[in-house]
């Protein structure tokens, strides 16, 4: 509205009601009090706007110094909220951050009447703050790389680029397949169960593979993690919320190097590691079966390899070079035949040999002439791994690991029942009856036991019998110790055998496991809470 039109408005009001006296007179009131109510009205607006920019201005300043302070965070996918503080993270409920939110700004009365418009804003920007923004302090990487290794990686190069991995994934970065040792799954399943809940995050299992099944090479990266079993530490250590940190650890690695591929080829300094990693990224099939041939075949003229035993060498080199099985049977005889001499009516590959072969005839010969298989379950007959080793190197002249040993026995001899990759059930050896073994323990102890409790009818054969006991025990028996007790643990049984055994000519010793399992199930001995009845020796016949 223009001045001009302001005047003519009082001007008309003026001639309506100058000749009424009451309205002229309320007029004439409000017209002499107009400025100062306008200076009034005036002032109090500069006096609120004032106000108002000072509540922003504290408020800003208070929300700036709250999410500087107070280290929380958000995931948009699980809706949860994270707080980081000394150096941990940990879960917080909404409910307790708006409480640390009002009590903070009860702290503070200038801002009291807006504190519910600041804690509305204040959560909204925290909802903004997602949790793999957070850079974690030195502290907490530490503690998490200290935790990973060597539990779970074999050095810190080698931890961070596993991280990497993890933060790619959670993130959704990746698109490679990582293929692991199936021992290190459980660990896994554990960390997948936990990205699922806290995070929403999609599976590993879309990105970590156990086995190789036709995936493209140039794709593909192989970790090495060591044969990590026990769980339970791992558990425990979930249930303390100290997963966070590793989950935070490792998006801040992924955002850090960009992604794993970026860390390990511009950043780490591991050699071995960058190499191993790439192994089939920077192989072909054809390179990788030329790699095997060269290794672990000779050329010989007039020497041959069978079928079978082909592929007994390629999986010791897959095993030797940790890497994962890439072929099919049928494609990778093919692979070998257009490389290879090969004789297809006798299935044999010629002209050529294995520095790695003598020992795996050798070990044939020994099973076949001294293993007997497929014990009546009731006979309870079991041979440990390292049993055999030592039976095979008193047999061969020629030692051989565990692994070695079991490797051969599942390809060569595929109906032996295995327990736990330690025990070979229902079998035994022709070189040693464990059984009986025992028994001649039990027999020479009886005797022994009557000779302390009648002194005056001393078995003619103890004399010599001593000579194979435990030394101990006889000291016992001598002075009396044990001649009138009426239990014997088990445990000093064990020993008196081990000791007996010591001094034979067969150093074959069975385990303190089968030794017990013995005596309490087919022994003939009366066993409560793991102590011998000493009467129950009558039991056994000399």
């Amino acid at each position: 509205m223009s001045k001009t039109e302001l005047i003519n408005i009082v001007n008309s009001l003026y001639d309506k009601y100058e000749n009424n006296e009451d309205i002229f007179c309320k007029f004439k009131q409000i017209v002499e009090t107009l400025p100062d109510t306008l200076e009034q009205t005036n002032n109090t607006l500069i006096e609120k706007n004032e106000r108002k920019q000072k509540l922003e201005k504290g408020s800003d300043q208070f929300i700036q110094k709250f999410l500087h302070n107070n280290k929380i965070y958000y995931h948009t996918t699980s809706e949860l909220f994270f707080e980081y503080k000394d150096n941990k993270y940990s879960l917080v409920k909404e409910d307790d951050v708006q409480h640390i939110i009002l009590t903070t700004i009860s702290e503070n009365q200038n801002l009291s009447a807006w504190k519910h418009k600041i804690k509305i804003t204040i959560l909204k920007k925290i909802k903004e703050r997602d949790i793999f923004t957070c850079i974690p302090e030195s502290k907490t990487i530490q503690n998490v790389l200290n935790r990973l290794c060597p539990s779970i990686c074999y050095n810190k190069e080698q931890a961070k680029y596993f991280l990497t991995i993890i933060g790619d994934i959670l993130l959704k970065k990746s698109n490679l397949i990582y293929i692991l040792n199936p021992k290190i799954k459980p660990f896994l399943k554990e960390i997948n169960n936990l990205a699922c809940i806290l995070f929403g995050s999609p599976t590993l299992w879309n990105i970590f593979k156990f086995k190789y099944y036709e995936h493209k090479l140039e794709e593909c990266r192989i970790i090495n993690l060591p044969e990590y079993n026990n769980i339970d530490n791992w558990n425990d250590y979930f249930k303390q919320d100290n997963a966070l940190d590793l989950f935070c650890v490792a998006a801040y690695y992924s955002n850090r190097y960009e992604n794993a591929d970026t860390f390990l080829s511009e950043n780490c300094k591991d050699d071995a590691l960058k190499t191993y990693t790439y192994y089939l990224k920077n192989n072909t099939e054809d390179s990788i079966v030329d790699i095997f041939i060269n290794t672990t075949t000779e050329k010989s003229e007039d020497c041959s390899i069978t079928w079978k035993n082909l592929q007994y060498l390629w999986k010791h080199f897959i095993d030797t070079e940790k890497i994962p099985n890439i072929f099919f049977t049928n494609v990778l005889k093919a692979k070998l035949i257009e490389k290879m001499k090969y004789d297809q009516e006798r299935d044999m590959f010629l002209d050529c040999t294995s520095k790695l072969l003598p020992i795996v005839s050798k070990f044939i010969n020994f099973w076949n002439e001294e293993i007997i298989l497929n014990i009546d379950e009731d006979e309870n007959e079991e041979l440990e791994i390292d049993e055999l080793c030592t039976m095979f190197a008193s047999h061969s002249k020629t030692n051989i690991s565990e692994k070695t040993t079991l490797d051969l026995i599942k390809h060569y001899y595929t109906d032996t029942f295995i327990e736990e990759d330690k025990y070979l059930l229902n079998i035994k050896c022709k070189l040693w009856n464990k059984k009986d073994d025992i028994i001649t323990t039990l027999h020479k102890y009886k005797k022994i036991l009557n000779n302390a409790n009648n002194p005056n009818k001393k078995d003619k054969h103890a004399e010599s019998d001593n000579i194979n006991t435990c030394e101990d025990h006889d000291d016992k028996l001598d002075d009396g110790d044990n001649s009138n007790v009426d239990e014997i643990p088990i445990n000093e049984l064990y020993q008196a055998y081990c000791k007996n055994k010591n001094k034979s000519k067969n150093k074959f010793i069975v385990s303190k496991q089968y030794f017990e399992r013995f005596i309490k199930e087919e022994s003939q001995l009366y066993v409560v809470n793991d102590f011998v009845a000493v009467k129950s020796f009558d039991n056994i016949s000399i």
